[in-house]
């Protein structure tokens, strides 16, 4: 059975999925050690790393080589990567910096971000077996300004777009689907009602798992974490409760 789909059993089982971000080869063993379900080089590397204020600056070579020292720490951890900022604007763009990770066995999942004007690229990719997480709802590589960091499926009208969006990829093929920051009802319904696991930040604990940044939970980033981030109490807390006492 293959890494994506003992994931998928887990979430069909009712076990909650761990998603937390690393960006080095010891710490993405001690993850796995630890038991996380998936790790992921986020493009939130440019803000913790490199520290910038966005992710914007992030380059497709900069992922390869975090997901290179990240890989050599891992045996059984499924590995994410997001495609950066201006990596995946065509879908002969997206298909070929896909193709380079998952031909390579470099990373288990592509990640992009996603809304309905570039839509066709998702398909285009799931199209092209290209195993995707569709991340959607707050989309920290096109925010221009802070009033992007919100919640997001407040309004009937934004919800139902949003509900619509996680259906269609759902249906498509989509392995995962990665909410951020929605509505804690509308997350909790999107996992509901989607075969594939259902995994977000900030969008409270009705759904299949959580994603983390490292070093957000470690409480030593480099940049202020909006509220809405960390107040899901999960099972991912616990994990990392107990991960932090080992560290002592």
């Amino acid at each position: 059975m293959s890494k994506l789909s003992k994931l998928i059993n887990l979430s069909k089982r009712g076990k909650q999925i761990s998603c937390i971000t690393a960006y080095d080869a010891s710490m993405s063993k001690y993850l796995e050690s630890s038991g996380v379900d998936i790790i992921l080089v986020g493009d939130s590397l440019g803000q913790v790393i490199k520290g910038e204020k966005t992710t914007h600056g992030v380059t497709l070579d900069e992922i390869e080589y975090h997901t290179r020292c990240v890989k050599s720490g891992l045996k059984t951890s499924v590995l994410m990567i997001d495609l950066p900022k201006n990596s995946y604007d065509t879908k002969l763009k997206a298909y070929k910096n896909s193709y380079k990770f998952i031909s390579t066995s470099l990373a288990d999942l592509i990640k992009i971000e996603i809304d309905t004007s570039n839509f066709d690229i998702a398909k285009y990719l799931i199209e092209k077996n290209i195993p995707l997480c569709a991340h959607i709802g707050l989309l920290p590589q096109t925010i221009k300004s802070r009033s992007g960091f919100r919640k997001y499926g407040k309004s009937k009208n934004e919800a139902k777009q949003l509900y619509d969006l996680a259906i269609t990829l759902d249906n498509l093929g989509a392995k995962v689907i990665l909410i951020e920051c929605l509505e804690n009802s509308l997350a909790k319904k999107i996992s509901q009602n989607c075969s594939a696991p259902v995994i977000g930040i900030g969008s409270g604990s009705g759904i299949d798992g959580q994603v983390a940044v490292i070093y957000d939970l470690l409480g030593i980033s480099f940049n202020k974490i909006d509220a809405f981030y960390i107040n899901d109490r999960t099972l991912l807390d616990k994990q990392i409760t107990k991960f932090r006492k080992k560290l002592k």
